[in-house]
């Protein structure tokens, strides 16, 4: 029989094997302004200064160590909870100090002043600037190497670009002549839509529509224009119930009634903006319900199932066919093969 004294040797063992991260700092890191931060020791009072840092800290399981965030938190629900050091572009910086952080977590929306202002406090900033959706993927990983979470973030980005590449299988390879025209907006007086270079741009493209914007941002445009480019669907996005707002007041004007959108009700009121306009872990949910509103008026013998794309054996997985990884090189398992092999050998000495 196994002794006790073998036993809690086996365990202590495991976990201090099991958790890498505890040893591992410091560590250096390259932020998305391109400064290279050292983390000395892992991160326990972590100020976030943006809705979708404060998502992705609570995604990857360092919520617990966020002590502030802003104004505009509200996702997950306990963030609403969070100390407040003010709004999104209006960081209060004495909030911050008092807050006496060892991590915060800022973002280019803050401000390049702010920033500076933080890190002449001999604050640790660490700054985020997502452009695209892999720049998000990314930063859920640096996030997560920062914190100590690198397996829950491998995970999280894991189930992310599986979901995206569900999509993406479907509509990359439909042309643009296929492609519905789509018109995303967040007002309507004036109205501003989504322009090129934006979030909500992006997902539209995967989700295998085309945005009928051309120009960088979220520009103002004319009633004219969108009429001219006669959108096949408009998606109306704004905070606090205000889609739906939008979306009444597209669809009783009556130049805009020219448009295809609203000739053939295609105009839809998006529930939660935060799910496509942040750059946080919700935003596959954006992805998903774009292409649910635009799939319908893409043309059928052009959408492409996965299973179209590789056909595998039955009971063999649709990914093997281009999977070259090898279970034997994921990190730990060597470290685990070693534990069971101690643990062989101390069952077959208490035999």
């Amino acid at each position: 029989m196994l002794k006790t004294s073998h036993i809690v040797l086996f365990i202590l063992t495991v976990t201090v094997l099991l958790i890498p991260n505890t040893l591992a700092y410091p560590i250096n890191i390259t932020d998305n302004f391109g400064c290279t931060v050292t983390i000395e020791k892992t991160p326990m009072r972590i100020v976030s200064l943006s809705p979708c840092n404060t998502e992705i800290l609570f995604a990857v399981g360092a919520g617990d160590r966020v002590v502030a965030g802003t104004t505009y938190d509200t996702y997950p629900p306990e963030a609403v909870n969070l100390s407040k050091i003010g709004g999104f572009s209006s960081v209060n910086i004495e909030a911050v100090v008092n807050m006496s952080p060892d991590l915060v977590l800022a973002e280019h929306g803050n401000g390049e002043e702010t920033i500076n202002a933080l890190k002449s406090l001999d604050l640790k900033v660490v700054s985020l600037n997502p452009k695209t959706m892999d720049d998000i993927l990314e930063n859920i990983r640096l996030v997560g190497n920062i914190t100590g979470n690198d397996a829950a973030a491998a995970s999280l980005t894991a189930d992310m670009t599986q979901q995206i590449r569900d999509i993406t299988d479907m509509t990359e390879d439909i042309p643009n002549s296929r492609k519905p025209r789509v018109l995303y907006i967040v007002w309507h007086e004036p109205m501003y839509a989504a322009g090129a270079g934006s979030y909500p741009d992006d997902l539209i493209q995967m989700a295998g529509g085309k945005n009928i914007i051309e120009a960088q941002g979220w520009p103002v445009i004319s009633i004219e224009d969108v009429v001219d480019k006669n959108p096949q669907i408009i998606i109306c996005s704004g905070m606090g119930g205000g889609s739906y707002t939008i979306m009444e007041a597209i669809t009783g004007n009556q130049v805009l009634a020219q448009t295809d959108a609203v000739k053939n009700n295609k105009v839809y009121p998006v529930d939660d903006p935060n799910t496509i306009e942040l750059a946080g872990p919700r935003i596959v949910q954006g992805l998903a319900e774009l292409h649910g509103l635009i799939a319908p008026d893409i043309h059928p013998g052009e959408i492409v199932s996965p299973t179209q794309v590789i056909e595998t054996p039955s009971g063999a997985s649709a990914d093997n066919s281009n999977d070259t990884s090898d279970t034997s090189s994921t990190p730990g398992f060597g470290m685990i093969l070693a534990l069971g092999m101690i643990l062989m050998v101390y069952l077959k000495r208490g035999r």
